[in-house]
């Protein structure tokens, strides 16, 4: 008897389940079973054990036929998930290999901005030095003890040039005291000084307390920042590559849109700081020194807040 009559002797389709095979049977024999025929009907005996034989034969032959079948779905299922772990597995490998690559570039490029900073910082600390004194100098030469303090404060601010836009009050603060020596270094008390879109590249300002400045859309690149206070300050928009600015103190500072490719920000505070929109690599490469950074609270360059 071939499987399509078994299905039809059972009355059933060919996506019955064993349930649905052993609930049909059960019901036939039932039916069919001689018992329940009269002993004296000889015939309907005899037919009845004929039929009962038929059922007996389809129910086992669908049977096994169910059993093989849910076998080889379960070996299917088997190799899909062999299959798929495989894939997983040589998609996890390729995935650590690339970020170890990327990892290795990574630290090589590091390395490379490290050393040219540090050479190129060392020559302009040695340059910057040189040229504040000889202008501190020349200063001191037109000093008179019966010049105005307004005045000693015009000679000096001619010899900064590049620090033309000195807040007011920044300013009067800075003149108040007369110049004693001729070694006196530049004020380094710039809080609220309005330096918006001025043009600092390269410039020396090591340990300078720019607090609350107003350095929007400035350019700092190659900037020598060293320990400097930039707390509060508007750096929204300014151009920071490879500024240095190690152990830079930027809490709650404004760096929306700043260009930090390239810079040294290892030690410094960024706590509370706003980087939304922040230049800091190219894709998925970070080109930012981040050593032991403080980020509490910051507002990463994704929009999301570092807890």
């Amino acid at each position: 008897m071939q499987i399509e009559q078994c299905y039809k002797l059972l009355g059933l389709t060919s996506d019955a389940t064993l349930e649905d095979i052993n609930k049909a049977y059960k019901a036939l024999a039932l039916q069919w079973h001689p018992d329940r025929i009269p002993r004296e009907n000889v015939q309907q005996q005899l037919q009845a054990q004929e039929k009962l034989k038929e059922i007996n034969h389809a129910r086992d032959s669908l049977r096994k036929a169910a059993e093989m079948k849910a076998s080889t779905q379960s070996k299917q299922t088997s190799q899909t998930n062999q299959n798929s772990n495989q894939n997983s597995n040589q998609s996890s490998t390729q995935s650590d290999r690339s970020y170890q690559q990327q990892t290795k570039q990574q630290t090589k490029q590091q390395a490379k901005y490290q050393s040219k900073y540090q050479n190129a910082y060392q020559s302009t600390y040695h340059q910057n030095t040189y040229q504040a004194k000889q202008q501190t100098e020349r200063a001191s030469e037109r000093y008179r003890p019966h010049q105005s303090q307004a005045q000693s404060y015009q000679t000096y601010q001619s010899s900064q040039s590049s620090y033309q836009s000195y807040d007011r009050s920044s300013s009067k603060s800075a003149s108040s005291q007369p110049a004693q020596s001729s070694e006196r270094p530049p004020n380094s008390d710039l809080t609220g000084a309005d330096f918006r879109g001025a043009n600092l590249r390269e410039k020396y300002l090591e340990g300078r307390n720019l607090s609350y400045a107003n350095l929007s859309n400035a350019d700092l690149a190659d900037a020598f920042l060293h320990r400097v206070n930039l707390q509060g300050a508007n750096l929204q928009g300014a151009n920071l590559f490879r500024a240095n600015l190690f152990q830079a103190n930027l809490q709650n500072a404004d760096l929306r849109g700043a260009n930090l490719i390239g810079a040294d920000l290892s030690g410094s505070n960024l706590s509370g700081a706003n980087l939304s929109g922040a230049k800091v690599g190219f894709g998925e490469k970070i080109m930012v020194k981040l050593t032991n950074v403080n980020f509490q609270g910051a507002t990463m360059p994704n929009g999301s807040i570092y807890s």
